[in-house]
């Protein structure tokens, strides 16, 4: 993936959905888009380096307006990600 947060904003935007570039005094840079009514997604800035590039963290946050199913989300975000391309995508259990 592409280390630079407006870099990899271009490059999200170019695959599907708005994706903005956000800052937090917590969070650091970020890149967010909100592709269903309830539903935010976020990829941090904090890349850690790897052998093969960096690896990124990212969030889904569903609030209780979501009607989407958490399937169909994951695999839309999944399908953006193979097209940046990303790679080695660990999913991790919900913390909600």
């Amino acid at each position: 993936m592409i280390t630079r947060p407006r870099t990899r904003c271009a490059r999200l935007n170019q695959v599907a959905w708005f994706w903005q570039v956000g800052d937090s005094y917590l969070y650091g840079d970020y890149v967010v888009t909100r592709p269903f009514p309830g539903v935010r997604i976020r990829i941090v800035d904090f890349p850690t380096r790897t052998e093969t590039g960096y690896r990124y963290d990212s969030d889904v946050r569903l609030r209780k307006e979501c009607t989407t199913p958490r399937e169909e989300i994951d695999a839309a975000y999944r399908n953006i990600l193979a097209q940046i391309p990303a790679h080695d995508i660990e999913e991790i259990e919900s913390f909600d």
